[in-house]
């Protein structure tokens, strides 16, 4: 019985919260949108390989707290691993992966110039692993299409208009709809490090011209 209570009382309260949240977002997309841009880099990992993903985004912010928009995220380490490959031998090959993010991003919090928010991106796009021949040419061993979840937690401190220092965590679930491919994609992310507001500059820049 007392189980019984407490999952009750668990669920009640969490469908109290999504509703508060609904709510909020709501309130907040009846204000006037603005345009914002920023550049996205993340780390985490491939097989336990360390490594950089980098992208910009572009979207809109409504009241300051709820953003939605498109973005491209792009492996930028160099992957390498030795393959044997069929009929070849072997060979040194690379990891070459990008994927479209539509986002959205949720401001829980913010006082002063503190802000915690929740991003969460949706990754469309592909993986392939390749070598270069003895002619030099590019040859694909394996591609697969595939579909990303990650969501994530930020924290920052806001420095002047333009400037910010954040730091943030997640987890990247990811899901390979076709063909093959032998490295392991599904890894925690990490951010930190000095953040440009973008879309701050260019408001300034066209304000400054009118």
């Amino acid at each position: 019985m007392g189980l019984r209570y407490v999952l009750l009382v668990s669920v009640l309260v969490c469908a109290s919260a999504q509703a508060q949240l609904m709510d909020s977002i709501r309130i907040f997309l009846q204000e006037q949108p603005r345009i914002v841009a920023k550049l996205d880099f993340r780390g985490s990992f491939v097989s336990n390989s360390r490594v950089s993903m980098w992208g910009a985004k572009v979207g809109l912010e409504h009241a300051r707290r709820f953003q939605y928009g498109l973005g491209y995220s792009f492996l930028f380490t160099d992957v390498e691993r030795v393959r044997e490959v069929a009929g070849v031998g072997t060979v040194n090959t690379g990891l070459n992966m990008g994927y479209l993010t539509p986002y959205v991003d949720y401001a829980f919090y913010q006082r002063g110039p503190w802000e915690a928010r929740i991003p969460v991106q949706l990754g469309i796009g592909r993986g392939s692993i390749h070598y270069r021949d003895t002619a030099g040419r590019r040859q694909v061993v394996q591609r697969s299409a595939l579909l990303l979840y990650e969501p994530a937690m930020t924290i920052q401190y806001r420095f002047g208009r333009y400037f910010g220092l954040g730091a943030g965590w997640g987890f990247r679930i990811a899901f390979r709809l076709s063909g093959a491919l032998d490295e392991r994609i599904t890894a925690p992310i990490y951010t930190a490090g000095v953040r440009v507001f973008l879309g701050e500059i260019w408001r300034d820049h066209r304000s400054s011209e009118e």
